[in-house]
């Protein structure tokens, strides 16, 4: 069976909600119109009463409810042998007697339980009977009920004095508050209202207090008449009323703790302390746990001067967990501490409340009136007393300083310091405190300071740690890395165990570029706070020590922490470079410079590509940084530019990057010569002179210069000038420091100048110096003309092997190899010399190892001179 469908509700504990319930489904289920709904309703809610009442509201299986309610049907057969004890009037078939006659009686019956539960006081302030009253199935006829429901409250017109739970009880079961209309009929509005007020009052008449009185004789409803006639009149403020029917209570009965709070209220209302007080201290009797009484008997202790006591009161009650206890406890508290002349205590008061009670606003809104006014006072009171004192007294400079510093004025610190004698006598602490304040402001005044603070300690044989310790502060903040060292090798003594004294020496050591000192300390940091942090310092440090390994590590794990900036980037590809981690050294370089244009980055960068032989990237990098503006590294970049176009002889970008390089060096030796090298491979022979004469003029006997002004004549076909070139050459060249190509080109001349013998001997010596190619060729030529057929084709076909693909060679050979054939032989007989008609020439001479320099092997790749011509 469904116990709360039958009764229309959820399951719940409140006994109140399941007897509303069976009353509203009663009207449907009358024991006299429909007796099996009327047994379903009443076992449900003798089972939903049973439920609640044991806290055992649950799920129930409809063959347990079905038990519970067979169990229920037999219980009540086996109440008595005789079935007229279990007939109710309600169940009687209509007819059978007078409809009214079993009313009436069970109307009378109830209303005489009633008065007699009423009148007997020990019954009437006691729930359960007037429940067992109310709950007897007796009087739950509806003709019953219809009756009662009038007819009770013409007995309780003059009987109406109930505690507040049983006029509840009866509301909730005879509706009364609900149908007020239809009672203003029969019952005064004066009379409805204060049953309304009993059902719903907020106040209980306490009347369990009064049972003593009661067996003693106090007439209880007189009584209770007057003290709520009076109760009700102080609410109204009527108080001649008030002190009327409170006299005549207290006439009755002087023990009721409720008369007494009434008393004092009152008392309180007519400003009556001592009365008020008296109250209070007997209900603190009675009652001495209750906060209420003792609230009100510290504030009336107060009133009439009894401060310490009203003190000790209050600061009780400030113990309290409760707002409404302990704030107005700690308001009354601190004007007692106030009227005591104790008004720091004020503030210590409010403030150990606040750190009980943290989010209590209107306690810190109080500490801050309390405190605001007391700092106030006190200020104006020390700046008195300082204005006309020269050297003031330490306690009030620092309490001045405190007081300052929780106002936030520490423009005011500052100014009273500036305006102290400089013989003024103050404590280390006193300094230190300022310099605090100074630091936000002015790092050199507190530097200041704090000398005054170490030099006051020192004086007395004490270390101010604090002192020292902001003072490496502040010389780190103005690079003073010098000073920090003395003051962090005596923090390390005191303060072992701080970590922040181990970096602030590792950050010194390292600007003062003592690295192994930092990474010393900055280890000792990090193993003082469990091993993390501290990475930018030593990743610098390991840095400068080219330890790029450990640089690496800790700059990878600085920004893994969430740091990252275009500088972190920069420093940790450089690293990288120089441990060969070309690519990754690429990627930071290129993220440095998405964020930020770093001149430098780009300078690294195209060293990066160097190290990777991408030569077009390098090249277009380098271009970048020039354009950059920045000559850091300007120098080196056209230096690079230009061998790299040197190597790749495109001489033309090469000579201007040379050039440029040389307006920005000077004093470089090396470069008027690469600018002439250029030059000379360009056959731009005319500007070449102008450059090898510069060299000259630093060195004149410079045997390179020499040696090419003799080569620029014999392309210029100068040959007087040459004859003159080549003396003066071998006049200043220390014989072992000769050249091989000065006796090719006095060959050359000597060639043109038809002295073959001779001219054999100049470039035979070439041809022992190594040289092959022109000076094969030139030599087969010579051979021809004197005659020697043989000699001129083994040399002819020797250039020829030097250089198979040089046509020039290739047709002087053809035309060696036709003249010596059969036919010239014969011609060769008869002494005919078979050259003077000329020889074929289709190109010019070249001279392949004009750049096979020693002085330039160091700086040059040596397979480029040696090819410096034939791309």
């Amino acid at each position: 069976m469904d116990y709360w469908g039958i009764l229309g509700i959820e399951p719940t504990e409140d006994l109140s909600a399941i007897r509303k319930a069976y009353t509203s489904q009663l009207k449907h289920n009358h024991p006299e119109d429909n007796p099996e709904g009327f047994k379903k309703l009443r076992a449900a809610y003798e089972q939903a009463r049973k439920m609640a009442s044991t806290g055992m509201i649950a799920s129930t299986t409809d063959t347990q409810l079905e038990n519970d309610r067979t169990d229920y049907a037999d219980h009540i057969t086996e109440v008595g042998a005789d079935p007229s004890q279990d007939i109710h009037i309600e169940d009687l078939p209509i007819g059978t007697l007078k409809q009214e006659d079993p009313v009436v009686e069970a109307v009378k019956h109830f209303i005489d339980r009633m008065i007699k539960l009423y009148d007997n006081f020990d019954s009437r302030i006691r729930y359960d009977l007037w429940l067992q009253l109310v709950e007897d199935e007796r009087f739950w006829s509806i003709q019953v009920r219809e009756i009662l429901h009038t007819e009770l409250l013409m007995v309780l017109s003059e009987r109406n004095w109930l505690p507040i739970s049983v006029w509840r009880l009866l509301d909730e079961t005879f509706e009364w508050t609900d149908n007020e209309f239809q009672l203003k009929e029969r019952f005064s509005s004066s009379f409805l209202s204060h049953v309304h007020y009993q059902c719903h009052s907020p106040y209980d008449l306490q009347l369990e207090h009064l049972q003593q009185a009661v067996a003693e004789g106090l007439p209880i409803d007189e009584y209770v008449y007057l003290r709520e006639y009076a109760r009700r009149a102080l609410i109204h403020q009527d108080l001649n009323i008030a002190h009327e029917m409170l006299g005549r209570a207290y006439e009755l009965y002087e023990q009721d703790p409720v008369l007494l709070r009434l008393i004092g209220r009152y008392s309180i209302n007519v400003e009556d302390w001592e009365t008020a007080l008296h109250m209070y201290s007997r209900l603190a009797v009675i009652s001495p746990d209750d906060p209420q009484i003792l609230g009100h008997l510290a504030d009336m202790l107060l009133k009439t001067g009894h401060t310490e006591e009203a003190l000790s009161i209050n600061m009780q009650l400030s113990e309290a967990a409760e707002p409404v206890i302990y704030s107005p406890a700690l308001s009354s508290a601190a004007q007692c501490l106030a009227l005591l002349g104790r008004n720091r205590e004020v503030i210590d008061l409010y403030q150990a409340a606040l750190e009980r009670f943290p989010a209590d606003l209107e306690l810190r809104t109080r500490l801050w009136q309390v405190r605001n006014e007391y700092e106030l006072v006190r200020i104006a009171s020390l700046e008195a007393e300082l204005q006309g004192t020269r050297f003031p007294v330490t306690e009030q400079i620092e309490e001045l300083i405190e007081l300052y510093l929780l106002r936030k004025r520490s423009d005011k610190v500052l100014s009273m310091f500036a305006g102290f004698d400089p013989k003024v006598q103050l404590s280390s602490n006193a300094w230190f405190s300022v310099a605090q304040i100074a630091y936000e402001v002015d790092l050199n005044l507190a530097l200041t300071y704090l000398n005054q603070a170490i030099e006051i300690a020192n004086a007395q044989a004490v270390v101010h740690t604090e002192a020292l310790y902001l003072r490496t502060k502040v010389n780190y903040d103005l690079d003073h890395y010098e000073h920090m060292i003395p003051d962090g090798l005596i923090l390390k003594e005191h303060m072992p165990e701080v970590p922040e004294v181990y970096y602030y020496l590792g950050e010194a050591y390292r600007m003062l570029d003592q690295n192994e000192q930092s990474v010393d300390h900055y280890l000792q940091a990090r193993s003082l706070n469990g091993h993390t942090g501290y990475n930018y310092g030593l990743a610098f440090s390991y840095y400068s020590l080219e330890q790029y390994e450990e640089a690496v590590t800790c700059f990878e794990t600085y920004m893994q922490e969430g740091n990252k900036s275009a500088s972190l980037h920069y420093y940790l590809g450089i690293s990288y470079m120089n441990i060969d981690r070309l690519e990754e050294a690429i990627a930071c370089f290129q993220a440095c410079l998405k964020m930020e244009d770093m001149p430098s980055a780009l300078y690294y960068l195209f060293k990066t590509y160097q190290r990777q032989s991408q030569i077009d990237l390098t090249l277009s990098t380098i271009e970048l940084y020039l354009n950059s503006g920045d000559t850091s590294y300007k120098e080196e970049a056209l230096g690079l530019a230009a061998d790299l176009y040197f190597a790749r002889k495109n001489w033309s970008v090469a000579h201007d990057f040379y050039l440029a390089l040389h307006h920005e060096l000077l004093d470089a030796s090396m470069l008027p010569k690469m600018i002439a090298i250029c030059l000379l491979a360009e056959r731009k022979f005319e500007e070449a002179a102008v450059w090898i004469r510069k060299i000259q003029n630093k060195e004149p006997q410079n045997p390179w210069a020499l040696l090419q002004m003799v080569r620029i004549l014999a392309e210029q076909k100068r040959w007087e000038e040459l004859d003159t070139a080549i003396v003066h050459y071998y006049k200043t060249v220390e014989p072992t420091k000769i050249d091989g190509y000065s006796y090719f080109y006095g060959g050359l001349h000597l060639y043109e100048a038809r002295k073959y013998d001779v001219a054999r001997k100049m470039l035979t010596r070439a041809y022992e110096f190594g040289l092959r190619g022109d000076t094969c060729s030139l030599l087969s030529l010579t051979y021809m003309h004197l005659g020697q057929g043989e000699q001129a084709l083994a040399y002819a076909r020797e250039a020829v092997a030097d250089r198979p693909h040089h046509a020039d060679y290739i047709a002087r050979l053809q035309d060696i190899e036709e003249r010596l054939s059969q036919r010239g032989a014969w011609f060769n007989k008869l002494k005919f010399n078979l050259f003077q008609g000329g020889l074929k020439q289709t190109e010019s001479l070249q001279f392949p190892d004009l750049l096979n320099d020693e002085e330039l092997r160091p700086y040059y790749n040596v397979e480029v001179f040696n090819d410096a011509f034939f791309a």
